[in-house]
């Protein structure tokens, strides 16, 4: 086979490389697993490398499977024979192992494997057996410390408690224990057990280690930018002195150290080993030059990298097309009318619109609400990966029952979701009493409880099930209350509501804790007052209905659909058109993950826009919404990566604010001073042109500096911590945290400096 001809230079200097160590930096689009595929290949058939002494570690089973598949068919048409290749993940690969090793532990070679939910089930009964119930806190504490221990490689015998790090600590360890004993008699591993105890038998049986250390050869290790400290203890345990490593990966897209992928371990790759050759493949075949020159704008500001330039020798390719709409709805308004055209531009053979080549990808799911409104509303079939709908969601779904109930008490299947949510030590025998009581009365169960002093002396349901129902019910009917023929406040009240009944901090405390919940709650508020608003003539059992309607809807089949999905999801795909919407200072760089991480969590998110860009082909659309969010408590303001990226924003003719909302008048009716702009749509320019009217009135501050003292007459005092661009500054307020603000607002003023540089 002719290698040369059929890679570029650097992925044949990278496919016949006879160097023991090769760390191979491939920038989106070069063509990794086309490498690692061909690497496979001319390691038999050029270095004539028994094929079973080669062993390759893949992400995914996706990706494992077609490096398998591509591989086996070239060494077949090759050399003629089907070689015995080990390419799998590092769970497919710990599976396997065990299978033939696990006597060393103990275990039969046909061993359960448990998934999260089983892991949940024997949480609970541990539980029991302690004397705790099912649903108390205590489950999730355990849940959650047993999850973090076994990520870490923590067994309960490696933990001793002096002093307990939290409330409640000596108790999780407790059912930690139980937990692992439990598992053991069931003859069961759990996930983080198949890589932990793998090398457990690899470092406790020097024997087994030799065996398996001695049957490869060769190690390659794709996505290593991915991996995580126990993968990497395990990799370096099935190595000799005489091993050759290839990994292969880009620093650029590493956009899972939240679930404990270390970059540093590809950075710091060439400081533990010798003589290690570094190549790098920076020739994109999949983007225009155009969508790549603002992808590397964007990802140099990064400083945790390997330096590199993605180049192509495609097309220029049309400009990056950006906008800023006043609101979620207007914004995927935009979307819509431009997917509409590219299925009109791009027809399948039967005549029908094609919308196979188009992804929306956002930050966070909670993102997707008005655009598949838009979607559904223009006909335009879509699906939505790695995730619900937005109204199939269960914390909304909740919410909606509870809305419900407000409006139809007759709703016993309302009332059942939400009797115990948040918890209220009501138990299945009590929603079972309760059934069947308020049906020998002929009430509703809503109407039974609302009335339940009137048949208090024979019902059989606990007091203090009753007591907690009771006072729900007494929060719904003053919302009732508060609601009536008053369709402006719905959304404002119900949120109260929502928070009155303890529903954020239920969301906050969940076992599976995901800032997408508390977002999904709040679209939803924006959803309703949308609607209101849009729909003055309506009524709010209109929008329940119309809510109703849209949830039953069943998925597209088939493979013509727009593609909806989160950034996390689309990571090694690619569209010939992508939109990335809703890039908006925090919601995409996420707040919190900046608050939590500083400034490595600014520069993941900025890794997750560059993997955004980097899945358009051929056209890249990027939005942002200048509207007021439930989720930011504020409005939103563009996200730093359009400067950053070198994308400016349309000016007013694309966009006409409505002059007559509270967002962009000075100090009144509760402008919290968040940027906007009325003419020119990007924060970023140096040379912005006030409108001509009305006037939006200026503190006349232009000079802001890091450790300035600000005051703000809604937020209160503060300190300056970031300046952006000149007029646009992050200020890390007493009461209510970091806000990022337009620095000239009048209801911003300077209390004094401590002199710091921006």
């Amino acid at each position: 086979m002719d290698y040369a001809s059929l890679l570029n230079d650097k992925q044949f200097a990278a496919v016949k490389t006879s160097s023991q160590y090769v760390r191979i930096i491939a920038g989106a689009g070069s063509g990794k697993t086309r490498v690692l595929t061909y690497r496979v290949s001319y390691l038999i058939s050029e270095m004539h490398v028994d094929p079973s002494r080669i062993l390759a570690i893949a992400f995914t089973n996706k990706v494992a499977k077609e490096m398998l598949d591509r591989a086996s068919k070239i060494v077949y048409e090759l050399l003629g024979y089907s070689p015995m290749l080990h390419i799998s993940t590092f769970h497919s690969f710990c599976s396997r192992f065990l299978r033939a090793e696990c006597k060393a532990i103990d275990y039969p070679s046909g061993y359960t494997i448990y998934d999260d939910d089983d892991q949940k089930k024997l949480i609970k009964n541990i539980a029991v057996d302690l004397g705790y119930k099912k649903g108390d806190d205590i489950v999730k504490s355990a849940s959650k410390y047993i999850s973090s221990k076994k990520t870490k490689g923590i067994y309960p015998e490696d933990i001793n408690i002096k002093n307990e790090a939290f409330k409640d600590e000596k108790i999780c360890l407790k059912f930690y224990m139980l937990y692992e004993q439990k598992k053991s008699a069931a003859y069961a591993l759990d996930f983080d057990d198949l890589l932990l105890k793998t090398i457990y038998i690899l470092e406790n049986f020097p024997a087994i280690r030799e065996k398996w250390a001695s049957r490869f050869d060769h190690i390659l290790v794709d996505e290593f930018q991915d991996t995580n400290d126990v993968q990497y203890k395990l990799m370096k345990l099935l190595i000799r002195k005489d091993t050759s490593i290839y990994v292969v990966g880009d620093p650029d897209q590493t956009i899972y150290t939240w679930r404990g992928a270390n970059q540093n371990i590809i950075l710091n790759f060439e400081k533990e080993y010798p003589n290690v050759e570094t190549v790098i493949l920076n020739e994109n075949y999949r983007s225009t030059k155009t969508i790549l020159a603002s992808a590397n704008k964007l990802i140099a500001n990064n400083k945790k990298r390997v330096p590199k330039d993605l180049f192509t020798n495609a097309a220029e390719g049309v400009e990056i097309k950006t906008n800023m709409l006043a609101s979620s709805e207007e914004e995927a308004t935009w979307v819509g009318k431009e997917i509409a055209r590219l299925g009109r531009a791009c027809k399948k053979n039967d005549g029908e619109p094609d919308y196979s080549h188009i992804a929306i990808l956002y930050r966070s799911s909670y993102m997707t609400r008005p655009f598949e409104s838009e979607l559904k509303d223009r006909g335009i079939p879509y699906r939505i990966f790695g995730g619900l709908r937005f109204y199939e969601r269960m914390e909304v779904k909740d919410l909606l029952a509870y809305f419900n109930l407000m409006l139809n008490p007759s709703d016993n299947i309302a009332f059942e979701r939400i009797a115990n949510v948040p918890r209220r030590s009501v138990g299945d025998t009590s929603i079972e009493r309760i059934r069947n009581e308020a049906t020998e009365h002929g009430l509703s169960e809503y109407d039974y409880i609302k009335n339940i002093s009137t048949y208090y002396e024979a019902t059989s349901v606990p007091s203090r099930s009753l007591g907690s129902l009771g006072a729900m019910v007494d929060k719904m009917e003053a919302t009732k209350a508060k609601l009536k023929d008053n369709l402006e406040v719905y959304s404002s009240v119900l949120k109260d509501f929502t928070e009155e009944i303890g529903y954020f901090d239920y969301l906050k405390d969940d076992e599976n804790p995901d800032e997408d919940r508390i977002g999904n709650v709040n679209a939803l508020f924006d959803d309703i007052a949308h609607f209101i608003s849009s729909h003055p003539e309506s009524t709010f059992d209109e929008y329940l209905q119309n809510v109703s309607l849209l949830t039953a809807q069943d998925d597209m089949n088939g493979g013509n659909y727009v593609s909806l999905m989160t950034i996390h999801v689309a990571k090694g795909l690619e569209f010939d058109d992508v939109f990335v919407i809703s890039m908006n200072e925090g919601a995409f760089p996420s707040m919190r993950a900046e608050n939590e991480n500083g400034r490595d969590g600014l520069e993941e998110e900025r890794r997750l826009a560059y993997v955004a860009f980097t899945r358009a082909k051929k056209e890249l659309y990027v939005s942002c919404n200048t509207a007021y969010s439930y989720q930011t408590d504020s409005h939103s303001i563009p996200s730093r990566f359009f400067k950053e990226a070198g994308l400016t924003l349309p000016k007013s003719n694309s966009f006409t604010p409505n002059w007559n909302s509270s967002w962009n008048k000075p100090a009144s009716r509760g402008s919290s001073g968040y940027f906007a702009d009325g003419d020119s749509l990007s924060p970023f320019d140096e040379q912005k042109k006030e409108p001509e009217t009305p006037k939006v009135s200026d503190n006349g501050i232009r000079d802001w500096k890091v450790g300035d003292k600000a005051h703000h007459e809604k937020f209160g005092d503060g300190i300056v911590i970031e300046v952006i661009d000149n007029n646009i500054i992050i200020v890390n307020f007493d009461s209510v945290g970091k806000k990022t603000l337009l620095g000239s607002h009048p209801m911003l003023s300077k209390a004094s400096s401590k002199g710091g540089e921006a």
